[in-house]
């Protein structure tokens, strides 16, 4: 049972882990993003010479966009390390190159996240054509190379209505440390709750010290029984008191233990 438990451990840890990592940005930092990316809609290509730079971070305008809904959108964040004083903002056109273009878009400022995913809902946007060109943008602060610095990203979007909007928002909540499998088979077993101590004072690990040492007491009389036994079948066939079968009976007796307390 043991066993099989360590193996189980094993499996899931070197399966569920390395999709967590990727699946909220644990070692992209620095490589394709900075602390913080849109998970959706996506964001433009990251610049990590560009990404403390308003308006957008990156050295590349738009390049594609996502259907965004009038009515009922989000925004999705893939978290890498902790940040704070996230802002969301909007500028309506093709491609807004100035900070003043940006409006504040979700209206309250996220003072702290932490690694994971977080998404945002978005209010209704108004006095806006279906078909409109728009770019959100992303402000806020995290720590890189051991500063407190800003840092901007901007996702490319096209505003259709509720009806035309076909595709699924990722919005979820969770944070690493909730998604990650166990690093170890230690952290397994030990999160099994050990049993409640029974009215007689005795712990489990109690009892479980009396079993060994009753099953150990047992075999040992066992032994001599058997020392015995095999002792009397030597002398002649008349003076034998105890039948074959009695002894293989008592020479087995160890079998008969119950498992739970051969454990």
């Amino acid at each position: 049972m043991l066993r099989n438990a360590l193996y189980l451990a094993a499996a899931v840890s070197a399966i569920a882990a390395p999709a967590a990592a990727q699946a909220h940005g644990e070692g992209e930092q620095g490589a394709s993003m900075g602390p913080v990316a849109f998970l959706w809609p996506a964001d433009r290509p990251w610049s990590a010479s560009e990404d403390n730079k308003a308006p957008c971070g990156s050295v590349s305008g738009p390049t594609t966009r996502a259907d965004f809904p009038l009515v009922g959108g989000a925004v999705a964040l893939s978290i890498a390390d902790d940040a704070w004083n996230v802002v969301f903002r909007i500028a309506y056109g093709n491609n807004p190159t100035t900070q003043s273009a940006f409006n504040t878009f979700v209206p309250a400022r996220v003072d702290a996240i932490e690694p994971g995913h977080q998404c945002y809902k978005a209010p209704t946007i108004a006095n806006v054509a279906e078909g409109t060109n728009a770019t959100i943008q992303m402000e806020y602060w995290s720590n890189d190379s051991g500063k407190d610095e800003s840092f901007f990203a901007c996702a490319d979007i096209t505003l259709v209505g509720a009806t035309a909007f076909a595709d699924t928002i990722p919005c979820f909540n969770v944070t690493a440390s909730e998604f990650e499998a166990p690093q170890s088979t230690e952290t397994v077993i030990q999160a099994a709750p050990e049993q409640p101590a029974s009215d007689n004072g005795l712990s489990t690990g109690a009892k479980a010290g009396i079993a060994v040492g009753s099953i150990l007491g047992a075999s040992a009389i066992i032994g001599v029984a058997v020392f015995f036994a095999f002792r009397k079948r030597s002398k002649p066939a008349d003076s034998e008191s105890t039948p074959y079968m009695s002894q293989t009976k008592g020479a087995q007796s160890v079998e008969s233990v119950p498992a739970a307390a051969r454990q």
